[in-house]
């Protein structure tokens, strides 16, 4: 009989090659929806955007200094939160906080603003819920950058979807990567979502605004996927099953040049807002390269890959002819 030894060090190589080797089938798997995609396959129709005027797609951009009058006429200047939030509904605030930098995360000031507002329309529940960047706690994120206090504050329902999230699988409508999406049940169940993205730049996004700011709808494994199978086609296809009704982008401090945690911070003091979060993502991504110096800060725009895909998926409008900029000051 004979017995082959192996040394430590080959066998830490066979360990690793095989680890390889079944992360590779796990990402094959998942492409071709082998792997990880078992139970229901729930569908979501998107609710059409109620801040539509003369068939053009209403975004507000005001500027000021005071927050809380800049979220009020920002809402109301594109019709009030009445056309959206009814009473008895139950209303997800999904804001930005994937970091524990306070730079890198929307505004707990802008976040207070906005449900105060939607506590108005008299809806049964408000929750803020996120899933953080992998490899950051969501729970210490609410901490530190000051959104637990605006919850416990406000009597409002605070949930860490790491930890209390359950998921669903859900078809996308049209997507081109995705077939289907594994999504947070809190959110898909929802009667109103509202985004609350930091205006800011991103790696591997260009930028990261609402449209990005709904992958902390999603699980960690299926955030890490999305980089793989190709990050703007994704956004896109994510947010034909859970594009938010409302998005208010938080543009009083930009981070501009680098991102999504740390950049070179300056000075925006705008609100931008609207029901179409193609179109606002349009206009917030033009303002933050006129921010940085650029020469067209529109084409850039314009060119911002899942920006134009969700366009094409249908999730809204980047044809500037079919939306209006309702431009306001506070001050």
């Amino acid at each position: 009989m004979m017995v082959c030894k192996i040394s430590r060090r080959d066998f830490l190589k066979i360990i690793a090659g095989a680890s390889l080797v079944a992360a590779g089938l796990g990402i094959v798997g998942r492409y071709l929806g082998i792997f990880g995609r078992r139970g229901p396959l729930r569908e979501k129709e998107i609710k059409p955007n109620p801040y539509i005027v003369n068939g053009k797609s209403l975004v507000s951009f005001v500027r000021g200094h005071d927050v809380n009058k800049m979220v009020e006429e920002s809402i109301k200047a594109i019709g009030g939160i009445e056309k959206l939030v009814k009473p008895g509904s139950i209303v997800l605030i999904k804001p930005n906080v994937g970091f524990s930098n306070p730079d890198a995360v929307a505004s707990p000031k802008v976040v207070s603003a906005v449900i105060r507002v939607v506590q108005r329309a008299n809806p049964a529940k408000i929750i803020i819920a996120e899933s953080a960047v992998r490899g950051y706690d969501t729970s210490r994120n609410f901490e530190v950058t000051g959104i637990a206090e605006v919850a416990k504050e406000l009597g409002v329902d605070l949930i860490d979807l790491d930890r209390y999230g359950e998921v669903v699988r859900v078809k996308t409508n049209g997507g081109v990567k995705l077939k289907d999406v594994r999504v947070f049940k809190q959110v898909l169940d929802a009667d109103v979502v509202i985004s609350i993205p930091k205006l800011k730049r991103h790696s591997a996004a260009t930028v990261t605004i609402s449209l990005k700011n709904m992958m902390g709808a999603i699980p960690d494994g299926e955030k890490g996927m999305f980089h793989i199978l190709g990050l703007h086609q994704c956004i896109a296809d994510l947010n034909t099953v859970v594009k938010p009704d409302l998005s208010i982008v938080d543009a009083t401090e930009v981070m501009t040049v680098s991102g999504p945690g740390h950049g070179k911070m300056v000075p925006g003091n705008a609100i931008i807002a609207g029901g179409d979060p193609v179109a606002v993502d349009l206009i917030a991504a033009r303002y933050l390269f006129e921010l940085e110096g650029s020469i067209n800060p529109l084409n850039d725009a314009m060119n911002v890959k899942h920006i134009r895909l969700a366009a094409q998926l249908g999730v809204g409008t980047n044809d500037l002819s079919k939306v209006r900029v309702i431009e306001r000051r506070t001050d």
